[in-house]
C-alpha cells in the first residue's frame, strides 16, 4: 500500500491534468480527507521537492517540472541542503553574469563536488555556453611559490621571468565564458588576492609582467576553503563576493542522508568492479555512527577499503561484508546492491521489514493461539520497537507520520478514554510504542496477511476490539486498519483488557437530544474506571424502530454473547421500546425508562461488581414509581433448540442448518459452544430454558433432570430415536417431517464417517443413492430398520461400490457352493432387481459374494 502523502500526490497530478494548479480544498474534497490532514500531507511532498507553492489564501499547488536540474543528484537537495541549492541557483541566474560564491565546510564535505553541479547547472540553464570550460585549481598546489601561482592564473608575457621565452595563457583565460574554481583559496598570497579583486569589479587583468595592456574577460567565480575565511582572507576580496556558503560534516547531516551517501558509495563500487555486494546493516550503522574525520571523502574511501579487504579475484560471489563482530548466516541482516540495480537502501530495507513484521505475526498469533496473556504480547511488541535502532527496519521508519500519528492518536484516545472511562490507563508512551510499528507497516507495501491474528484477538478481546474500532474511526490519517486493530491492543491495553472483557452484562443507554447520553456515559464509565455502558444521542424524532436498529447494529458488532442486556432510555413508550429490542437478543433483558444519572450510577456499579442479573433486575423492581420497569429473563423467548458440540460451533451450525432445512414449527435454532453450554447450565436455573425443548449435544452433559438433553450419536440407537421422534411431535412436526429429519442427519453423519476412507466417490452424491437403495429393502421387507444400522449399512455399502468400481473384489467371490436357503435365494433375487440401476450407472455387478455380505448383515440386525 503506498504511503497515505504519496496517494494525494497521485490524486493531485489527475487533478492536474484539466487544470494548471490546485487549492488545498480541492485535493481535500477529492481525497475525502480533511482540510488539515491535506494540508499537512501536501507540505511534506513541497519540502521533498516534489511540488510548487504559490499564493497565500489560498495556496496553489504546482507540479515541479520532470526535467532533472544537475542538483537533483546532490543527496540533501531536497532536505538539508535546500536553502543551499537554492543560493546556488541564486548565484548562477542573477543577471548579467550571476555572482560569485565562496564554499566553506571541512575537507571531504563535499566543496568540489557542489561546485561542479554548479557549473553543470549553468550550463543546462542557458547562461554559459556548453562548450565552455570548468577550470580548476588548488591553490594549495603553489602556496610556497606566490610568483609561480599567479603565473599559473593570470599567464604571462615573454620575458617575465627567468625561463618565460614565449607568452603563456593562465587558467583566468581559459576559464573566460565559464567557471573558475579556486579550491584551497585562503592559501592564495595577498598580491593575488589584490589581483582576483580587480578582476572580479571590472572583467581586467594585467598577466605577469604586463603593465599597459589589460585584458578583458566573462568569468563566473567559484571559491572553496576549509579555513575561517576571516582569518585568512582581505576583507577587500571578501566584500566581493556576496555569497557565502557553509557545507556541513558528515556528522550533522541528516541520518536518511547519510543512509543515502552509504548507499551511493555502495552502488558505486557495486558498478565499478561488477560484483554483487552484501553488506549488513551492523556495518552500516557502524559507517553512520562512526566518526568520519575526512568526512564523505573519507566515508567513500572505508567502504572501498571495507570491498577491497573481502574481495578475492578467483571467487565470482557476491562480496560479503560482515557486520564488526564478524557474525555471518541467516541471522545476519543483509543488504544487498547488484551492478546496475536501481533499488534503494530503503526498497531493500522494505524487504526486510517484511521478514521482520512476518516474524513479529507469527510470534503474536502463537501465544495468542497458546491463549498467552496479554502482558507477553505486549513484551513482543516492546522488542520489536527496541530491535528497530539495531535493523533494516529503521531505514523505513518515518518519523513526521509518526509525529503525525502521535496527534492523531492523541486526539481519538483523549475523546474514546473520557467516553469509556479508560483515558488513565492510554499514556502517551504507550501511544508512542504502537505509533512506531504502525509507522514501519505503514511504509510496506507487501504486508503478511493479519486475518488469522485478528480472528482471534477478535474472539478473545472482543469488547477491547471495538474500543480500538472506535478509537480508529476518530483518526484522519490513513492506516491499515487490519494490522491497527491488535497492533493497539497489544500495546496500549494490555492492563486493562483483562477488566473490559470480564463484563458479562451488556449495558446500553439511549437519550434523545444532544449530547445527554454520551454525558452520562462518561460520568458513569470514569466513576466506575471500566467500559460499562455504551450510549447513543438520538434525534428528538426518531422512531422506535430507528433506535432498535441502531441497539442492533452495537450488538452485532460485539461479537461475543452475554448473560444478559440492560437498556436505560430517556423517555418513550416503554411496551413499546420493549418489543422492538427484545426480539435481537438472546438472552435476559432488563429496560428501564426515564433514566437519570443516579440510576445509570447505582447499575453501573453492580455491573462492575459482576452482579447477577436476576439480583440486578430485581433491585430495580425497587426504583421510583416514575421509572417504569420491564425484564425478559431467558436464553429465549421464542421455543428453541439448542444445539452444542465439543468439535465446535462448525458441526453445530451443520446440524442447525439441517433442523432448520427440516423442521415445519416456528422454533429457534440455537447453537452454543460445549463449555458455553456447561456454563450457562451452571449460571441458570431451569425458568432461563422455560421455552427450550430440548438440547441437542455430542457429549452429556449435567443438568438439571426436567430439561431434555439428547447425544447427537444415541439418536443412531432405536431408544434415542423414540425419544427424539417424540419430542419432534409434542413440538407439533409431522411423522413425514420426522422421517425427513432423520433421513439427512442419517445422511449427514454417514457422509461424515465415510469421508476419509473413500478415495474415489463423492460421498455427497453416493449417500442418498445408498439411502434410497436402503429405503426400498424397507418397503420390500415392511419393516423399520434402527438409524444406526442404517448407518452402519450405508457406509458398508458406499465402501462396496468402490471396491466394485476399482476391481479389488475378493478372492471368495462366486466359491460358495452350499445349498442357499429359501430366504436367502429371495433376497438375492430381491436385491438383483434393487441394484439394477446402481449396476448400470456405475457399470458394476454385485456378485454373489458381496449380496451374501449384505444378507449376513439383514440377517444379524433381524435377530
Amino acid at each position: 500500500m503506498k504511503k497515505a502523502k504519496y496517494r494525494v500526490f497521485e490524486k493531485l497530478r489527475q487533478l492536474l491534468d484539466d487544470k494548471s494548479a490546485v487549492t488545498t480544498k480541492e485535493v481535500a474534497k477529492a481525497m475525502n480527507l480533511s482540510r488539515g490532514v491535506t494540508s499537512s500531507y501536501l507540505a511534506q511532498l513541497y519540502h521533498e521537492g516534489l511540488l510548487l507553492k504559490k499564493g497565500t489564501k489560498p495556496v496553489y499547488w504546482q507540479l515541479i517540472s520532470n526535467s532533472q536540474d544537475a542538483f537533483e543528484q546532490l543527496i540533501g537537495a531536497n532536505g538539508s541542503l535546500k536553502n543551499i541549492v537554492s543560493q546556488c541557483k541564486a548565484s548562477v541566474n542573477y543577471p548579467p553574469s550571476g555572482f560569485p560564491l565562496i564554499i566553506t565546510g571541512p575537507s571531504g564535505s563535499g566543496k568540489s563536488y557542489l561546485a561542479s553541479l554548479i557549473f553543470k547547472y549553468a550550463q543546462q540553464e542557458g547562461v554559459i555556453n556548453k562548450g565552455a570550460h570548468f577550470v580548476v585549481l588548488n591553490c594549495a598546489d603553489y602556496a610556497n611559490n606566490p610568483e609561480l601561482l599567479s603565473s599559473v592564473l593570470f599567464g604571462y608575457k615573454k620575458g617575465a621571468f627567468t625561463g618565460a621565452d614565449t607568452d603563456k595563457t593562465g587558467l583566468v583565460d581559459q576559464a573566460d565564458n565559464g567557471y573558475l574554481f579556486l579550491d584551497e583559496v585562503h592559501r592564495l598570497p595577498r598580491e593575488s588576492q589584490e589581483k582576483l579583486f580587480v578582476l572580479l569589479d571590472s572583467g581586467k587583468f594585467y598577466p605577469l609582467g604586463e603593465n599597459k595592456h589589460f585584458k578583458q574577460v566573462n568569468v563566473r567565480f567559484i571559491f572553496a576553503t576549509t579555513e575561517k575565511i576571516e582569518d585568512k582572507l582581505l576583507n577587500t576580496f571578501l566584500r566581493r563576493v556576496p555569497l557565502k556558503i557553509a557545507l556541513p560534516r558528515f556528522s550533522e547531516r541528516p541520518l536518511v542522508e547519510k543512509y543515502q551517501l552509504i548507499e551511493f558509495f555502495l552502488k558505486h563500487e557495486a558498478n565499478r568492479i561488477n560484483r554483487t555486494i552484501k553488506i549488513s546493516f551492523n556495518t552500516i550503522q557502524v559507517l553512520v555512527n562512526q566518526k568520519q574525520e575526512g568526512n564523505i571523502g573519507s566515508l567513500a574511501n572505508k567502504i572501498k577499503l571495507l570491498c577491497a579487504e573481502n574481495f578475492n579475484s578467483s571467487d565470482k560471489k557476491a562480496i560479503e561484508i560482515p557486520n564488526n563482530k564478524n557474525i555471518s548466516g541467516p541471522n545476519v541482516d543483509w543488504l544487498v546492491f547488484k551492478p546496475n540495480s536501481q533499488d534503494l537502501l530503503v526498497n531493500l530495507a522494505k524487504e526486510n521489514s517484511k521478514k521482520y513484521l512476518s516474524t513479529l505475526l507469527s510470534t503474536l498469533y502463537d501465544n495468542e493461539n497458546k491463549n498467552r496473556e496479554i502482558s507477553e504480547q505486549n513484551l513482543v511488541l516492546n522488542q520489536f520497537v527496541h530491535d528497530i535502532k539495531r535493523n533494516s527496519v529503521l531505514l523505513i521508519y518515518d518519523q513526521n507520520f509518526e509525529k503525525l500519528l502521535m496527534q492523531q492518536l492523541a486526539t481519538a484516545t483523549e475523546k474514546i478514554g473520557k467516553k469509556y472511562g479508560i483515558l488513565k490507563y492510554l499514556n502517551s508512551q504507550k501511544l508512542c510504542e504502537a505509533a512506531k510499528v504502525l509507522s514501519v507497516i505503514q511504509e510496506c507495501l507487501d504486508l503478511p496477511d493479519i486475518s488469522n491474528l485478528l480472528t482471534l484477538v477478535s474472539k478473545h478481546y472482543p469488547r477491547t476490539v471495538y474500543l480500538c474500532k472506535q478509537i480508529r474511526s476518530c483518526f484522519k490519517v490513513d492506516i491499515n486498519n487490519d494490522w491497527f486493530i491488535p497492533i493497539f491492543l497489544y500495546a496500549v491495553f494490555d492492563e486493562i483488557a483483562g477488566k473490559i472483557e470480564s463484563q458479562n452484562l451488556l449495558a446500553i443507554m439511549v437519550c434523545h437530544g444532544g449530547n445527554v447520553a454520551s454525558d452520562i456515559c462518561a460520568i458513569v464509565n470514569e466513576l466506575c474506571g471500566n467500559y460499562i455502558f455504551e450510549a447513543f444521542d438520538m434525534p428528538l424524532n426518531v422512531s422506535n424502530h430507528e433506535i432498535a436498529q441502531k441497539i442492533e447494529l452495537y450488538i452485532r458488532k460485539q461479537g461475543r454473547k452475554y448473560d444478559g442486556t440492560i437498556l436505560l432510555f430517556d423517555m418513550g413508550s416503554l411496551s413499546n421500546l420493549y418489543k422492538e429490542v427484545k426480539v435481537l437478543l438472546n438472552n435476559d433483558l432488563l429496560v428501564i425508562n426515564n433514566l437519570t444519572t443516579e440510576i445509570a450510577l447505582d447499575l453501573g456499579l453492580q455491573i462492575q461488581q459482576n452482579k447477577s442479573f436476576k439480583k440486578i433486575a430485581e433491585k430495580a423492581e425497587s426504583y421510583p414509581s416514575t421509572m417504569s420497569v420491564k425484564y425478559f429473563e431467558g436464553i429465549s423467548q421464542k421455543a428453541n433448540i439448542i444445539v452444542s458440540c465439543m468439535s465446535g460451533e462448525g458441526l453445530a451450525e451443520e446440524i442447525k442448518r439441517i433442523l432448520q432445512k427440516v423442521l415445519q414449527t416456528d422454533v429457534e435454532i440455537i447453537t452454543m459452544d460445549y463449555h458455553e453450554l456447561k456454563s450457562t447450565l451452571q449460571r441458570h436455573d431451569l425458568s432461563y430454558f422455560k421455552n427450550t425443548n430440548f438440547i441437542l449435544t455430542t457429549n452429556n452433559v449435567d443438568h438439571q433432570k426436567e430439561l431434555d438433553v439428547l447425544n447427537l450419536y444415541d439418536i443412531m440407537d432405536e431408544d434415542g430415536d423414540k425419544r427424539l421422534r417424540q419430542l419432534l411431535k409434542e413440538m407439533g412436526e409431522t411423522k413425514k417431517n420426522v422421517d425427513k429429519l432423520t433421513s439427512e442427519l442419517l445422511k449427514f453423519f454417514t457422509i461424515g464417517g465415510i469421508k476419509g476412507r473413500l478415495r474415489f466417490l463423492n460421498p455427497d452424491v453416493v449417500i442418498p443413492e445408498i439411502q434410497e437403495i436402503v429405503a426400498k429393502f424397507e418397503n420390500y421387507y415392511h419393516v423399520t430398520l434402527t438409524n444406526k444400522f442404517k448407518l452402519s449399512l450405508c457406509m458398508h455399502l458406499a465402501l462396496m461400490l468402490e471396491r466394485l468400481m476399482l476391481d479389488q473384489t475378493s478372492d471368495q467371490e462366486s466359491k460358495d457352493t452350499q445349498e442357499k436357503s429359501k430366504e436367502e435365494k429371495d433376497f438375492y433375487h430381491v436385491a438383483d432387481k434393487i441394484f439394477h440401476n446402481i449396476e448400470q450407472k456405475y457399470n458394476i455387478k454385485i456378485n454373489d459374494y458381496e449380496l451374501s455380505l449384505i444378507y449376513e448383515l439383514f440377517k444379524t440386525n433381524s435377530e
